[in-house]
């Protein structure tokens, strides 16, 4: 336990945090608002984490989870970029 809790200071210190206002979202004929569940890390436009494990506790002890860990390459800059756009955008706004 004591691991989890560190490595999420540790994020949280070093990390830019980024979310998807609900009123920004594009809404279905019933007017149900969009719903963003992707986990994704980037680091320097070389290494990229994506998953759709919630970073918990339970994720990391408990539960089993799949994530995908990319370094080098073309994709991590392209989603860095992706995202970068996003957030110029202001569909995504920091947390």
């Amino acid at each position: 336990m004591g691991f989890v809790i560190a490595l999420q200071i540790r994020i949280a210190r070093t990390s830019q945090v980024f979310y998807w206002p609900v009123e920004h979202r594009v809404r279905g004929e019933q007017g149900k608002p969009g719903i963003l569940h992707v986990k994704d890390g980037i680091a320097d436009g070389r290494w990229l984490f994506l998953s759709s494990a919630n970073l918990t506790e339970y994720a990391f002890t408990l539960n089993m989870k799949l994530g995908l860990l990319i370094t080098g390459g073309s994709l991590p800059k392209q989603v860095e970029g992706h995202f970068d756009q996003m957030i110029q955008k202001r569909i995504l706004v920091k947390l």
